[in-house]
């Protein structure tokens, strides 16, 4: 508390002083006599003549005639000095008031800091060329069917060759399919994410390695697929960035594949992968045009556009429907350029971000230049004097807009070092990597020329803009009214009183529109945080295990290490229960079948689910805290000798049968031989995010259909061990047991799944929490602008307030006239926020989760909290105005 005291005390000070009267006309014009005498004294001594420098100190105070004059004799290097003379003078009034500069420079560099530090994200992530060659030609190819509800969805290989082959639009075409290696031979083994590209596909791209060589044309051949191109990263973590790795073998899944290149470190497509891998082509997967798996990525020819691309692509899907109506039929083409694709997620976040921090940008103008329009006022002497020795309006207004682009560029500069502290802040705010978004991968954001440039700019347009209103108002000026101006009649008129008034209450209104939308957004992150996953978070470790097929290639295998593994982890010390599925909740890995009802008749037009599939063991269930609704969980009978299983979520089991009992009915899942019986149904739960290209945040329950692992083996594990204590501290536990089991199992994602839930919502805590400080930011400057113009009002009225105390008003009196004059102002500027706030917060409504855009809770509390801060701003010069003495105020000019 007594900060806060010494800090509005200091503060209180400094407007006074900055409002307080000038000296009396005699004093001011003796004043400028003597700085023209010593300018002159001073110009001489450097070897001036006399009369050029009389000419060049008028030309100093402001004398168009001199100007003129000098133009004509001297020519451009006057203009120049002239320039630089209106430098010189700026500084000069600058530091005459070192309160009000260092206020303003402070207001400035916050405003164009925070403005820099968010457009260095914006540049780094939207804006900066893709490190691809003329990557605005790039377009990702999708099969779509909004029959079922697949906007992108992956392609077989047999479309791919055939859209390869028919299309006149893209001047080449590469596909790929992501892989996950375990490299061995180079300390503890290590799992890897992979990308499988066709020979083409770094031809697409346009990017050359930084050694080496990437695939030739007949290295998709199945024996002569084993070479490899290596990440930047992982070259230089795992290989030392070792030169001579060309050539050499590493180990991947057990076997030997040949290093031909290492990529640039830029070269990340796409995110988080660490190596490629030729796509070498399965007979069986190449003429199944059912089996979809590929990504297809495109270049445009040259001058053709993505309309016309979608258009042609359009055509010939509809003509591989008629030709394959089987498995074609319905199926569409969907075109999203890499640029969308690659930032899309993050790209709302953003521009509200720079849109919020611009409305900073614009509070703090309002604020400079209201202070600036009440120190014009002080200055009407000053003006009115040089308008009368010869200065020109033209040149009065480049005076004050000299200063005010000063100060601008000032606060710039000091602006850049906040933004550099900024921008450090902003890149451990937003994850690298989220799975479940698409997230340009950003580890350093640089403050590059296009930053600087946009600093500059911002400096200058906002030196202009809080400048040029005080400068046209002080260009009003009369020197002849100016001048018989009594002291105590030299207030700023009305037509001041109401550009500081417009701008205070546009303070009101933009600090209203950012507060309204940090407290949405704070409402939505609160909600999403505490929303029912379905399962529990706590105390529980999760890792992935993917088992390479050269040594897990059959059912039994796969089984046998889950089964041995899981036995382990369950007798270690501290463990509760332990269970792996294929697919973890929150990963950002999921896979979906469609599931129909057994014996029932096909509906060609009838819309299978199509849930997300993932075989669990018996105790997963159990470790998770999944509950269990109806029927039974998993028991170690369900197995292959066993008829086949399946347990539903609660969802799923209303989709399929909604007003019948599900147990005991059968189903079948797209892609497992037979009829599964249903024996039980488990409670919804949330994958935070699945779906959210399509329909922003997801923390919706997401139906799902779960297998018995002993059923249906799959090579990737993900387990989910349930511990007594601190998940980590069973970490080192749990490799030792796996390892136990085979001393070459590569391991991923250790982590907690409270860890997990936190990555999910990175983006929207980010997003939150600076839209609070800016908000923040922008009720403090909105509170000084409304406490500076009261102030000064009421130090105006200074007079008038004497003669009410005289004639009888009270205490209470005076302060319902000072805050009420201040009220006013907040209620008209809150009136024009709401309006605005219901308009802008609809671009929040892709961020928000279980709060709407117009909450009403929300746009009637932050009305209140803004005229309640605004009440306390007017209160300090009002209880000063209470404090008067009548004697002194009726003496007071």
């Amino acid at each position: 508390m007594a900060l806060i005291r010494s800090v509005i005390r200091n503060l209180t000070a400094g407007l006074r002083g900055l409002f307080r009267r000038r000296e009396a006309d005699e004093e001011l014009d003796s004043e400028l006599r003597q700085y023209l005498d010593a300018a002159v004294t001073e110009k001489i001594k450097a070897g001036m003549r006399r009369e050029d420098a009389l000419r060049a100190a008028r030309i100093e105070m402001g004398s168009a005639e001199a100007v003129k004059e000098d133009v004509r004799a001297v020519g451009w290097e006057t203009v120049v000095e002239t320039f630089w003379q209106d430098i010189r003078f700026a500084v000069r009034t600058l530091r005459k008031n070192p309160g009000l500069t260092a206020i303003v420079i402070t207001t400035l560099a916050l405003g164009i800091g925070a403005n820099t530090a968010i457009f260095s994200v914006v540049n780094t992530v939207l804006l900066r060329p893709m490190p691809y060659k003329q990557a605005d030609r790039l377009v990702t190819v999708w099969g779509a069917n909004k029959a079922r509800g697949y906007d992108l969805d992956l392609v077989s290989y047999s479309d791919y060759l055939d859209w390869k082959s028919q299309n006149r639009v893209f001047e080449s075409m590469g596909a790929a399919t992501d892989e996950m290696y375990t490299l061995t031979g180079a300390g503890e083994p290590v799992a890897v994410i992979g990308y499988a590209f066709s020979p083409d596909f770094f031809d697409v791209l346009g990017v050359p390695p930084v050694l080496g060589r990437t695939f030739g044309r007949d290295e998709d051949q199945p024996g002569k697929d084993h070479v490899v191109v290596l990440n930047y990263h992982l070259w230089r973590v795992q290989f030392g960035g070792d030169r001579s790795i060309v050539g050499r073998n590493v180990t991947l899944d057990g076997k030997a594949y040949t290093v031909i290149g290492v990529m640039p470190q830029s070269f990340q497509y796409p995110q988080s992968v660490e190596l490629w891998t030729p796509l070498a082509i399965v007979p069986d997967y190449a003429k199944d045009r059912g089996i979809r798996w590929l990504r297809v990525l495109a270049r445009f020819k040259p001058g053709v556009t993505i309309d016309q691309a979608h258009s042609e692509m359009k055509t010939i899907a509809a003509r591989l429907g008629s030709a394959y109506p089987k498995t074609n039929k319905d199926y569409d083409v969907n075109l999203v350029s890499l640029r969308e694709l690659t930032s899309g997620d993050v790209r709302p976040a953003l521009l509200v971000l720079l849109c919020s921090v611009g409305l900073v940008l614009l509070i703090a103008c309002a604020n400079v230049a209201n202070l600036l329009l009440s120190r014009a006022v002080t200055r009407k002497r000053e003006i009115a004097i040089r308008v009368a020795l010869g200065a020109s309006r033209l040149r009065m207004l480049r005076q004050f807009l000299t200063e005010s682009v000063l100060l601008g560029i000032v606060g710039g500069a000091f602006g850049l070092v906040i933004a550099y502290w900024g921008v450090g802040a902003l890149v451990a705010m937003f994850p690298t990597t989220i799975s479940n978004l698409s997230i340009p991968r950003v580890e350093t954001i640089p403050i590059d020329r296009w930053v600087l440039g946009f600093a500059l700019l911002a400096s200058v347009v906002t030196g202009i803009a809080f400048g040029l209103v005080p400068a046209l108002q002080a260009c009003r000026v009369s020197p002849n009214e100016s001048l018989k101006e009594s002291g105590r009649s030299g207030t700023a008129g009305s037509h001041g009183r109401r550009l500081r008034n417009i701008l205070v209450v546009s303070e009101v209104a933009l600090s209203l529109v950012l507060l309204t939308a940090a407290s949405l957004m704070i409402k939505s992150f609160v909600r999403l945080v505490q929303a029912d996953l379905g399962f529990h978070t706590d105390h529980l470790l999760t890792l992935r295990v993917l088992l390479p097929e050269y040594k897990y290639g059959t059912d039994t295998e796969q089984l046998a290490f889950s089964n041995e593994v899981l036995g382990r982890i369950q007798s270690s010390p501290g463990v509760k229960s332990a269970g792996t599925v294929t697919f973890l909740p929150l990963s950002g890995w999921w896979g979906t079948r469609e599931i129909s009802i057994a014996g029932r008749p096909a509906d060609p037009a009838a819309k299978n689910p199509r849930p997300v599939w993932s075989s669990v063991s018996p105790d997963y269930f159990r470790a998770t805290n999944i509950a269990l609704l109806k029927g039974r969980y998993f028991t170690d009978q369900d197995n292959k000798s066993t008829r086949n299983a399946a347990i539903l979520s609660a969802s799923l089991a209303r989709e399929l049968w909604p007003n019948e009992d599900p147990i005991g009915k059968e189903v079948n899942v797209q892609g497992f031989n037979g009829t599964r019986q249903v024996v039980g149904v488990v409670g919804d739960i949330s994958q935070l995010g699945i779906g959210v290209h399509q329909s922003g945040i997801n923390s919706e329950p997401t139906s799902e259909v779960y297998i018995p692992f002993a059923q249906e083996p799959t090579h990737l594990l993900c387990f989910a061990i349930r511990t007594a204590g601190d998940p980590l501290s069973v970490a080192n536990a749990v490799r030792r047991e796996v390892w136990a089991v085979d001393k070459e199992q590569a391991m991923s994602f250790i982590e907690t799944m409270d860890q997990l839930a936190s990555e999910t919502t990175a983006l929207q805590r980010a997003s939150m929490i600076l839209l609070a400080v800016f908000a923040g930011l922008a009720l403090v400057l909105a509170s000084i602008g409304i406490y500076g113009v009261v102030s000064y009002s009421a130090s105006q009225r200074t007079h008038e307030i004497g003669i009410r105390i005289a004639l009888g008003a009270g205490s209470r009196d005076v302060l319902h006239l000072v805050i009420g004059e201040g009220l006013l102002l907040t209620v008209a500027g809150v009136a024009i926020g709401i309006a605005g706030a219901f308009g802008l917060t609809r671009f929040l409504a892709s961020l928000l989760y279980g709060v709407s855009s117009a909450d009403p809770a929300t746009f009637v509390t932050v009305p209140m909290v803004l005229t309640a801060v605004a009440v306390a701003a007017c209160y300090i010069p009002a209880r000063r105005a209470m404090r008067l003495d009548p004697m002194v105020a009726l003496r007071y000019e």
